[in-house]
């Protein structure tokens, strides 16, 4: 739980008013845990606190990396970028790197996240012949129930709609009585997403995959999805092989926006 260090706190008490849930009172000028209210480990408070004075149990309430500044028009940097996003299925036989990966994987544990709860939990396929195994389970499911027959047809004819020829394929799954786990588990999928294709990396949403992993039992056993719990997105992964963008296409659906 959060521990604050009384030698080092000068009393300012930042961290009582950007506490969300009132976790932390003020006793005396100096902040006091609660005895009835839950903290929920956001480390707000120790982001606020000048002194670096919480922790977490045995660990530091925040990294000791310095606060990052950014140029005053990174808000239209940010949107260029977002505009620019494609969806990517024909990728290079050239693996992602595990470290590109897992730094990525670490960097989605800063999403948003109900009652900052983080249930989401990863599995990365970066092996051919498992790449290959799951897909001859989906074929084998697709043919022998009849759902998705498209699926079976178009691979078929070369073109794979569950995976793409991604070198790699990301799962995100969560426990289905966490708080949110589909809001969850899209929204970590979504921060390692902007991640990897502002290296250069491809990405695409696969949705196809995602379920007929909850669907097909010899994917979810060989996958190892514990008891209770429910893949919600999957992604395709790689280093584009031909596509080339050279213009921001235009939307036509626009938000539908009721201004109250």
């Amino acid at each position: 739980m959060i521990k604050i260090n009384l030698d080092q706190c000068i009393g300012c008490l930042k961290c009582v008013s950007v506490c969300p849930f009132r976790i932390l009172e003020a006793k005396q000028g100096k902040p006091e845990m609660s005895e009835v209210k839950r903290c929920v480990r956001c480390l707000h408070c120790a982001a606020a606190c000048p002194q670096k004075a919480i922790g977490l149990g045995e660990l530091e309430g925040i990294l000791p990396d310095e606060m990052p500044t950014f140029p005053g028009d990174f808000h239209k940097q940010i949107e260029g970028f977002l505009m620019t996003r494609r969806s990517y299925r024909s990728f290079k036989q050239e693996a992602v790197p595990r470290e590109i990966l897992l730094r990525a994987l670490r960097v989605s544990a800063w999403a948003p996240s109900a009652k900052n709860q983080h249930p989401t939990r990863w599995i990365v396929v970066d092996d051919d012949k498992k790449i290959k195994i799951i897909m001859d389970h989906i074929l084998e499911y697709v043919r022998e129930t009849g759902i998705s027959p498209e699926i079976a047809e178009l691979y078929e004819r070369g073109k794979n709609v569950v995976m793409g020829n991604a070198k790699t394929l990301l799962l995100a799954y969560a426990g289905t009585n966490a708080i949110n786990p589909p809001v969850d588990t899209a929204l970590a999928m979504h921060q390692v997403e902007l991640m990897l294709q502002a290296q250069g990396i491809g990405t695409c949403w696969a949705g196809y995959f995602t379920r007929m992993c909850n669907q097909v039992p010899a994917l979810r056993e060989m996958l190892k999805l514990p008891e209770g719990c429910q893949f919600y997105c999957a992604m395709m992964v790689g280093y584009p092989e031909k596509e080339q963008y050279l213009h921001i296409p235009n939307r036509p659906i626009q938000p539908n926006i009721q201004w109250l």
